[in-house]
């Protein structure tokens, strides 16, 4: 493995076995989440369509893989700092203000993900004894990946925000807008 720099997306993952375990799981269940949907909905269009008898549940599966899929592939693109930003500073000469400006946006994820941990899991306790219509799968098993995937946000943006604050010259200069992030 070669020495990867504070900017590199796989930064952390370069300097933590146990880091670069939860990142290939969160990439690996986010893949299996997205074919098993694909599936899902081929099936369901299938029976529907090519022979006239739609199966019970497929439509509410596909719903519930979907929303595991979001939140599972939210913390991996969280983790590899992929995330959709809006550049407001180029940069210049120093890094620092751009730093600082990255500092307060993981400040503001990890505050926000960290008030969706407390709503998810006050949502998976209302819903604990319901079950849903179609599958029968308790909503608990549903509503679950909104906690935990905001509570892998807040993880990789706390992480992010340690590297921001350590390393600031990864942000001088040099990245253009259309390119930032990629």
């Amino acid at each position: 493995m070669s020495v990867r720099a504070p900017g590199d997306e796989d930064f952390l993952e370069s300097r933590s076995a146990v880091y670069r375990g939860l990142v290939r799981v969160e990439h690996g269940l986010a893949m299996l989440l997205l074919v098993g949907l694909f599936l899902l909905i081929i099936v369901q269009v299938a029976a529907r369509h090519g022979f006239s008898a739609p199966i019970s549940g497929t439509e509410e599966l596909a719903r519930f893989t979907f929303i595991w899929f979001t939140f599972t592939a939210a913390s991996f693109v969280a983790a590899r700092r992929k995330h959709i930003i809006v550049q407001l500073y180029g940069g210049g000469k120093t890094g620092k203000f751009v730093a600082a400006i990255e500092v307060f946006a993981y400040a503001v994820v990890i505050a926000v993900s960290i008030a969706m941990v407390v709503g998810g899991y006050l949502m998976v306790q209302s819903t604990w004894n319901i079950s849903s219509p179609g599958t029968g799968l308790p909503f608990r098993y549903v509503y679950s990946a909104l906690p935990i995937g905001f509570a892998l946000i807040a993880l990789h943006a706390a992480l992010n925000l340690v590297l921001a604050l350590r390393y600031p010259e990864q942000f001088i200069g040099g990245k253009e807008i259309e390119t930032a992030g990629l």
